[in-house]
C-alpha cells in the first residue's frame, strides 16, 4: 500500500495516492518529473528553471513544447524587446515603457533617447503645422520655428532665401549679440559656389574637405550648408544657460525649443526668438 509520509496516511492504490497528492494543499507535485514540493513557489521555480518544461508563469500552465509556449505568449502576453521581458497584459507593458523607456503612449513607440522622443512629440504627428512660410510663392507649412528656419537654410524656399542671407538678416536685428557672434557672422557672410573647374576627372570635389560628389548641384548644396563654417550662434547667456555654440540658426532654435538647458522659460528669450522670426516675415521675398 502506498504511504504518504508527509501526511502520515496510507492509500489503497497508487491511483488514490496520486489523487491525494494532486488535490492536497500539502503537496505541489510535478507529475512528469515525479517530484513533490512543499510549496507552490518551489514548484513554480522548478517549472521555470527545468529544461524539461515549457511553463507560462502568468497562466500557471505547462505546455507540451517550446513552440506551443511561444505561440501562447505571442497571443496572450506582451514582450519588451530592449529589456527581454514578458508582461502579462498590454497595460503592464505600457506602464513599464512609461517608466523605463522614452515612450510615446499615443503612438505606442519607444525612442532611443529623450531628444528623439521630444522631436517626435514636436512633429506634425502630434502638433499641427501652424507656421506658414512667408516666402513669396511658397505654401509650405511647419510645426516649429526651427523647421521653418531649416527650410530657408536648405535653399528649399521658392522665395530664394538662403542660409547666408538668413544669417545676415538675423545679424541686422541682433545688435546686442543676444544669440549671434558678430565676428563669425562677418567672416561667414559670403556665399561660396563651385564651378565646373571642381571636376577632378571622376567627380566634383570640395576643395575644403575633398569630399567628392556626382553632380555640381550636390557639391553646391554641400557648400551652401553650414558644414565648413565656424559656429555663428550661441545659446543666450541667461540663468544657467549652457552657452552652447551652433553653426545654424535652426540648430539654435531647435535647442531652445527642446528646453534641454532651461533658457526657454525666460520671457526675454521667447520675445527675442519671436522678434527674429517676425523679422523674417518682413523680408521682401513676400
Amino acid at each position: 500500500m502506498p504511504e504518504c509520509e508527509r501526511c502520515d496516511r496510507w492509500f489503497a492504490s497508487d491511483y488514490a495516492y496520486n489523487a491525494h497528492r494532486r488535490d492536497s494543499s500539502s503537496h505541489y507535485v510535478c507529475f512528469p518529473c515525479d517530484r513533490d514540493f512543499q510549496t507552490h513557489h518551489q514548484l513554480e521555480q522548478h517549472l521555470r528553471q527545468s529544461s524539461s518544461h515549457n511553463y507560462c508563469f502568468f497562466c500557471d500552465k505547462d505546455f507540451d513544447d517550446e513552440d506551443d509556449l511561444s505561440e501562447h505568449d505571442e497571443q496572450c502576453h506582451e514582450y519588451c524587446d530592449p529589456c527581454e521581458l514578458w508582461f502579462e497584459t498590454t497595460m503592464e507593458l505600457v506602464e513599464h515603457n512609461k517608466e523605463e523607456h522614452h515612450y510615446c503612449v499615443e503612438c505606442d513607440r519607444c525612442f532611443m533617447n529623450l531628444n528623439n522622443l521630444q522631436a517626435h512629440l514636436n512633429s506634425s504627428k502630434h502638433r499641427p503645422r501652424n507656421i506658414s512660410c512667408p516666402g513669396n510663392g511658397c505654401e509650405d507649412r511647419f510645426v516649429t520655428r526651427s523647421a521653418l528656419l531649416s527650410h530657408f537654410e536648405g535653399g528649399n524656399c521658392k522665395s530664394g532665401l538662403t542660409r547666408q542671407r538668413l544669417n545676415r538678416l538675423i545679424a541686422e536685428r541682433d545688435k546686442s549679440n543676444f544669440i549671434t557672434n558678430s565676428n563669425q557672422l562677418i567672416k561667414g557672410s559670403s556665399e561660396t559656389w563651385a564651378t565646373r573647374r571642381s571636376w577632378n576627372g571622376s567627380a566634383y570635389e570640395c576643395y575644403f574637405c575633398h569630399k567628392e560628389f556626382r553632380s555640381l548641384h550636390q557639391l553646391n548644396q554641400h557648400l551652401g550648408s553650414a558644414i565648413h563654417q565656424q559656429p555663428m550662434y550661441h545659446c543666450p547667456k541667461l540663468g544657467h544657460g549652457c552657452q552652447a555654440q551652433f553653426k545654424s540658426a535652426s540648430a539654435l532654435c531647435q535647442h531652445i525649443e527642446d528646453g534641454s538647458c532651461g533658457v526657454t522659460r525666460f520671457k526675454l528669450v521667447q520675445d527675442n526668438m519671436n522678434r527674429f522670426v517676425r523679422g523674417v516675415n518682413r523680408i521682401t521675398y513676400r
